[in-house]
């Protein structure tokens, strides 16, 4: 798959009168769920009579008129699939609008069976004619420039209505936009060479992990290993797919919070385990957010010097950020992920559908990693997020869909160059080196990671600027964005003592100094090299202010 782009607005059918448009239109939005427009009907419902008559009263240049005013009026905010009218794409005003909403697609049919599936209407004006057949043959003739401007073309003369829209949809699904409308998995591959792996991104997923992760021939003890909170909620939903595909399930609940990602959590599970008789041909099933996949992927990196690995993750932070790309850990007292490993899932799933039960500060809190994508590696996403908001934060499906897919795929295609973080991945600590030192000084004060990581981005923002390394537009936009995401933009009452503190054992400190990822524009990310522990605890203090 090629890079994701957002979401269109609209999927457009076009081609001439008889190629099945109004009904090809009609099942794909009962598919979709999507509202269908058929640029005719509303046409004959303003004016108040038929295209017909409109033909033969006012002529064709003022019904032609009449479409470009229709789509300029459809093409709000609404995700639609369009129907036009055959004539539709021979005006280059129609053709720019329609560009604008999303993919179209041309419907085409041999002459003959053209007049095969129109013979008799009253309703084509054009075709009231001696010799339809020829005038039939005339018009595509004419109209064969227009038709080669649509983005796909798709032959319906030997299809039924349902293998027409079944085409039209595996066409979508190659889509870099549309595939986010279409009610199918989207794939992120992971390329690792021998460790590589899917992730797969959709809807209703969980009940599909026994299908998209079958057994091995050797192993079919799997552990879902869950916070207590989401027993209830999807772990019979994954044990009851397991079962079926022959899987023999355990599961063991971890009590929810930070707390759990520990050394002591870890032993206690690698007891359970045991006491389950698994051992080296077991797999286990992380499911839940981030601090479920850090833990479950460390015991499974380290139980019996490691077995397989599926990540599950619940929460929008874990699914953009935690579960790709095999960092596994726990934490020490004296800090976070100071233990732990490079160990990669054998599959990450996604499913979409997991949002609607996340509280609203979890949404926002994942936000704030997608927010960090989007500005060191697409400017274009960030753009889409400030356009978007509203609806992100409301959970519209397509909008996460796609947010989470383009996320996964940044961090895939930068862990596929740098498995091992030893130099190119450390872009993905962006916000990360100030928002850690945060969390650990704010434990009074109830800071969540993806909360932390925003302050940290509007930190380092600041950093680059005072630097010299940074547009004065990107620190500002970065902090409106922040903001608008609802997450904090200062933060009062920290012990800025105990966060530098913090910051003074992060490992990727070395001399008092500091390799650091910096963004100079929107969509750039570069590594800034010897950051002074002086310039950055500044900066750090900043946002107290």
């Amino acid at each position: 798959m090629s890079r994701f782009q957002p979401p269109p607005q609209a999927i457009i059918l076009t081609g001439f009168m008889g190629t099945g448009k109004s009904q090809v239109g009609r099942l794909l939005a009962q598919r979709w769920g999507l509202r269908l427009v058929e640029t005719d009907a509303l046409i004959e419902e303003q004016e108040g009579t038929s295209i017909a008559q409109i033909f033969a009263q006012r002529g064709e240049g003022y019904f032609r008129d009449l479409e470009t005013a229709i789509l300029q009026d459809i093409l709000g905010e609404e995700r639609l699939v369009i129907s036009t009218g055959g004539g539709m794409l021979l005006r280059p005003e129609n053709l720019q609008l329609l560009r604008g909403a999303g993919p179209i697609i041309c419907l085409q049919a041999t002459p003959e069976t053209i007049l095969e599936r129109t013979s008799g209407s009253a309703e084509r004006p054009l075709l009231n004619q001696p010799d339809p057949l020829a005038e039939i043959k005339r018009l595509l003739s004419a109209r064969a420039e227009a038709y080669q401007q649509a983005d796909y073309q798709v032959d319906t003369d030997d299809l039924t209505l349902q293998q027409i829209a079944d085409r039209c949809e595996e066409l979508l699904a190659d889509h870099p936009g549309a595939v986010f409308l279409v009610p199918r998995p989207v794939q992120v591959k992971v390329d690792l060479g021998p460790e590589s792996y899917a992730i797969h991104i959709g809807q209703d997923l969980l009940a599909a992990v026994g299908e998209l992760v079958p057994p091995a021939k050797r192993g079919r003890r799997a552990g879902i290993i869950t916070s207590e909170n989401l027993v209830p909620l999807y772990a019979e939903v994954v044990r009851d797919s397991l079962d079926v595909a022959d899987w023999n399930v355990s599961v063991f609940p971890v009590p929810d919070g930070e707390a759990s990602k520990s050394l002591a959590q870890a032993e206690q599970l690698y007891g359970a385990l045991l006491a389950a008789d698994f051992d080296r041909t077991s797999t286990i099933f992380a499911l839940g957010g981030g601090v479920v996949g850090d833990l479950a992927g460390f015991v499974a990196a380290t139980f019996m010097r490691g077995i397989d690995h599926v990540q599950l993750p619940t929460s929008l932070l874990a699914q953009v950020d935690a579960s790709v790309g095999g960092k596994v850990a726990v934490n020490l007292p004296a800090g976070k992920n100071l233990v732990g490993a490079f160990h990669q899932p054998r599959a990450v799933i996604v499913d979409i559908g997991s949002l609607q039960t996340l509280p609203q500060r979890q949404l926002r809190c994942g936000l704030a990693e997608i927010i960090k994508h989007a500005a060191i590696a697409d400017a274009e996403m960030f753009g889409y997020l400030e356009a978007n908001m509203a609806n992100i934060l409301a959970g519209e499906v397509v909008a996460l869909k796609y947010l989470v897919a383009r996320n996964c795929q940044i961090k895939a295609e930068v862990v596929s160059q740098d498995p091992q973080e030893r130099g190119l991945r450390a872009v993905l600590n962006y916000g990360h080196t100030i928002g850690h030192a945060l969390e650990r000084a704010a434990t009074q004060w109830d800071l969540t990671h993806g909360e932390a990581v925003a302050l940290g981005m509007i930190a380092e923002s600041r950093l680059a600027t005072q630097l010299g390394l940074a547009e004065d537009e990107t620190a500002s936009r970065l902090y409106k964005l922040i903001k608008q995401a609802g997450l904090p933009t200062e933060a009062t009452g920290i012990d800025l003592q105990q966060a530098s503190a913090a910051l003074s054992v992060d490992k990727k400190i070395a001399h008092n100094q500091l390799r650091l990822p910096i963004v100079p524009r929107i969509g750039q990310v570069q590594i800034t090299e010897d950051v002074e522990m002086a310039t950055l605890q500044q900066v750090l203090s900043s946002l107290a202010d």
